[in-house]
């Protein structure tokens, strides 16, 4: 009787032992199916879904400022531009500078960043002050935005506090919606 049991528990081991690797095969299966290095044809059909889902996602960000007032779409523009700042984003930010102040001011983006990491950091809101629109065939619509610079870690300040705080000043010249050049007052190094 004994040696009945001892086959029978033998069985149990042989058919746990082959379920257990029958389990290693496949779960080795799906490793190498998860792994395996995409063919070209996938790669090229994964970049056009990118790039098609990019151009997407523009032409819907375009829309949205088409439909947005004159005001709005500059404070749009100068919201894009402070947000790759703090995304740190700077060729972005850099890209949409006029390139005569760009060779006056930045001529290099290293130099950029070090004024963009000091004066737009991250604490910095924007209080809109007052837009104007200029505009003329030859260089489209141009706009000039005063801003009050206003550091969100401090206390609310007082208008007389404000009076005292850096101005900024955009200029912002519009071809087409969303085709744009911007420049802005630098505040000196003292």
């Amino acid at each position: 009787m004994s040696s009945i049991k001892k086959k029978k528990n033998s069985n149990k081991y042989i058919i746990l032992f082959f379920i257990c690797i029958m389990v290693m095969i496949i779960s080795l299966i799906l490793i190498l199916k998860i792994t395996k290095p995409k063919s070209k044809e996938e790669q090229q059909k994964e970049l056009k879904d990118n790039t098609a889902q990019s151009q997407e996602n523009e032409e819907i960000e375009e829309e949205k400022i088409e439909n947005l007032s004159e005001q709005n779409r500059m404070k749009r523009y100068i919201g894009i531009f402070l947000e790759n700042i703090e995304n740190k984003n700077y060729e972005a930010a850099y890209e949409v500078l006029n390139e005569d102040f760009k060779k006056t001011y930045f001529p290099k983006i290293e130099d950029f960043k070090k004024y963009a990491q000091k004066y737009f950091n991250s604490s910095i809101g924007l209080e809109y002050e007052d837009i104007e629109r200029f505009a003329n065939n030859k260089t489209g619509n141009m706009y000039i935005i005063w801003t009050i610079a206003d550091n969100l870690l401090s206390l609310k300040k007082s208008d007389e506090e404000k009076e005292i705080e850096e101005r900024t000043k955009f200029v912002i010249i519009e071809y087409d919606y969303n085709n744009y050049e911007m420049s802005f007052s630098v505040m000196s190094e003292e």
